[in-house]
C-alpha cells in the first residue's frame, strides 16, 4: 500500500482556459503568476495533457483552495499527492 505524502498537494491548472482575474496569482502568489499576456501560469508547472501540475506546500493548502475555489472559470485543482 502507497501512503499518500501529508507534506504536499498537487496542484493542477487548466492553463489554456484563463481569462486572466488575477485572483490565483493574488490569492496564491507563491504558486501563479500573470504572464505578459495577462494570463495565469502555475509556477514549475509541467503540461500533462490539458493540465500543468505541479507540487504545493501542504501548510499553503488554504491558500491554494481559496485560489481554486474562486476561480471564476473552475480550473485549478488542488489535491493530496
Amino acid at each position: 500500500m502507497v501512503k499518500a505524502n501529508r507534506a504536499h498537494v498537487m496542484i493542477r491548472h487548466k492553463a489554456f482556459e484563463c481569462i486572466g482575474c488575477q485572483l490565483c496569482a493574488e490569492t496564491a502568489p507563491d504558486y501563479f503568476f500573470m504572464n505578459e499576456d495577462g494570463m495565469a501560469i502555475l509556477v514549475n508547472g509541467e503540461k500533462r495533457g490539458v493540465f500543468h501540475h505541479a507540487k504545493g506546500l501542504a501548510l499553503d493548502r488554504e491558500a491554494l483552495e481559496n485560489a481554486a475555489e474562486g476561480c471564476p472559470v473552475d480550473i485549478i485543482r488542488v489535491d493530496k499527492t
